[in-house]
C-alpha cells in the first residue's frame, strides 16, 4: 500500500461542505485499483454474462426479483479490503468529519447492470434514515460520509448516480427524505451526474438527496465498493457491525494484514487505551497471531 495522500483539492472539500457532496476523480490507480478490480469477475457476473440471458448460478440471483447479492466487507480480496481502509481515505474522512477518530460503518460491493430495476432508488431520497438512529446534524463532529469508489468508468451511460445540492433541498423538513418528482420536478432535472474514471471517489453526506438512474442498453455494467465512516463519537450511526464477522476467516485475514491505524478504524481500542492490560495485549495476540501488535505494546 501506498502511503498516505491527500486526496482532496481545498476546492473539492468547500463543495462537500456547501453542496454536501463531490467527486473526486481517479483518486486511486495503478496496481492497487487494478489488483482491487481484477477480483470482481470472480465475484459477479460481466455485461456478457447478463445481456446473453444464460440463467445460471451466477445470473440468477440478478433475475430472480429476491435481490442480487451484496458481499459485505471483509472481502476474500486482500486488495478490496485495501481500498476500504486505505488510509488515504481514512484520512480524508477525518479531514470532512473534522474528527481525530473515525469509524467505518459501512463497506459493501455492489454492481448494477441493464434492465435492473432500482425501485425505490430512483426516487430523490436520502439515506440517513437506515444510517442513524437520530437525524443528521450539519456541524463538525457529527456528520457522517458515505462515498462510492469505481472499480470501472462510471457515466451516465452506465448509471451514474444524481446528486442535489444541499444548497437547493436546506429548506426542505428532516423529515421528508423521500421526494416525488410530481412536487419537486426541478430538483428531478438537476444534472448532478457523479460520473468519473476508474478508481474516482464519490464522497456525499447521508443528509443529500440523490437518485438511481436505471440504463437499458445492453453491455453496461459498473462495480463499485460503497464504504461509509462516521466520528468515534456518533455512537448513534451505523450499518454493518464488525464483531459479527469474528469467525470469518476473511476477517482473521484481513486483522493480520491491517496497520494499527486501520483497526482502530474497525474498532479496535487505540495504543494507551484503558483496555489494554498484560492480559487482553496476550489474548489478543493469541487470537492473531500474526498481527504485529507492537504499537499496542509500546504506545
Amino acid at each position: 500500500m501506498t502511503g498516505v495522500r491527500r486526496l482532496l483539492s481545498d476546492e473539492l472539500a468547500a463543495r462537500w461542505r456547501t453542496d454536501g457532496w463531490c467527486v473526486i476523480p481517479a483518486a486511486f490507480s495503478g496496481p492497487e485499483l487494478g489488483e482491487a478490480a481484477a477480483a470482481i469477475p470472480a465475484i459477479f457476473p460481466s455485461a456478457e454474462e447478463m445481456d446473453s440471458g444464460v440463467d445460471n448460478e451466477r445470473t440468477r440471483p440478478w433475475r430472480s426479483g429476491e435481490g442480487p447479492p451484496w458481499p459485505e466487507f471483509p472481502f476474500d480480496s486482500a486488495a478490496l479490503n485495501a481500498l476500504v481502509v486505505h488510509e488515504s481515505l481514512i484520512a480524508m474522512a477525518e479531514e470532512l468529519l473534522e474528527a481525530d477518530d473515525v469509524r467505518l460503518y459501512q463497506a459493501t460491493l455492489t454492481a448494477k447492470y441493464a434492465n435492473q430495476s432500482s425501485g425505490y432508488n430512483q426516487l430523490l431520497h436520502t439515506d440517513y434514515p437506515n444510517h442513524t438512529l437520530l437525524v443528521p446534524r450539519r456541524d463538525a463532529g457529527y456528520q457522517q460520509l458515505e462515498t462510492y469508489i469505481y472499480l470501472n468508468d462510471v457515466s451516465a451511460h452506465n448509471g451514474a448516480t444524481r446528486m442535489v445540492s444541499r444548497r437547493l433541498t436546506a429548506e426542505i423538513p428532516v423529515q421528508r427524505h423521500t421526494l416525488g418528482d410530481a412536487e419537486y420536478p426541478a430538483l428531478y432535472d438537476e444534472p448532478g451526474s457523479t460520473g468519473g474514471p476508474a478508481g474516482s471517489i464519490v464522497a456525499y453526506r447521508p443528509d443529500v438527496y440523490h437518485r438511481s438512474v436505471d440504463v437499458t442498453e445492453p453491455g453496461v455494467q459498473r462495480f463499485m465498493l460503497h464504504v461509509a465512516y462516521r466520528s468515534e463519537k456518533a455512537e448513534w450511526g451505523g450499518y454493518q457491525a464488525w464483531p459479527f464477522k469474528g469467525l470469518q476467516v476473511a476477517w482473521y485475514n484481513f486483522v493480520q494484514r491491517a496497520s494499527a491505524r486501520q483497526l482502530v478504524a474497525v474498532g479496535f481500542p487505540p495504543p494507551g487505551h484503558p483496555y489494554w492490560t498484560e492480559e487482553t495485549l496476550a489474548g489478543v495476540q493469541a487470537r492473531y497471531p500474526m498481527l504485529d501488535m507492537s504499537a499496542w505494546v509500546d504506545p
